[in-house]
């Protein structure tokens, strides 16, 4: 297991950033690593995410498990490789938004053995995915 913390200012209000995380269909737009994401049907809150990994193509369970607007939401990844639980948490800053995450990151395989590398490879990612989202609201 990995943690990291990392964060982002945007200039846009916390509503405004709020909304593209709570809306999991919009994370293709700025998540490199996401292709699609569907809701299942009948299961507020859950969908199924696919990504494309290094190791290749893969499928999640993403859920919603806490979302407090426009302050904080919650994800969950699971069943599937690489599960992850995102905290992401949203503040007013001189009229934007300051963006942090707690991140969980489970890794298999390889990457559990890399270790050091392995955590520094998927912030790099999330730090990545932080610029296109800031692209994409701003």
């Amino acid at each position: 297991m990995i943690r990291f913390a990392t964060s982002v200012r945007i200039d846009r209000p916390p509503e405004r950033v709020f909304a593209a995380l709570a809306d999991p269909e919009t994370y293709p737009r700025w998540n490199s690593a996401v292709r699609r994401v569907t809701p299942i049907a009948g299961d507020a809150g859950r969908f199924r995410m696919e990504r494309d990994l290094p190791s290749g193509p893969a499928a999640n369970l993403l859920e919603i498990l806490d979302a407090r607007p426009p302050e904080e939401i919650v994800i969950r990844a699971s069943e599937g490789p690489t599960p992850f639980t995102y905290r992401y948490r949203l503040q007013a800053v001189d009229g934007g938004t300051e963006l942090s995450l707690e991140a969980e990151v489970e890794l298999e395989g390889l990457a559990s053995r890399l270790g050091p590398v392995a955590q520094l490879a998927v912030r790099r990612g999330v730090d990545e995915n932080f610029a296109r989202l800031t692209r994409a609201l701003e």
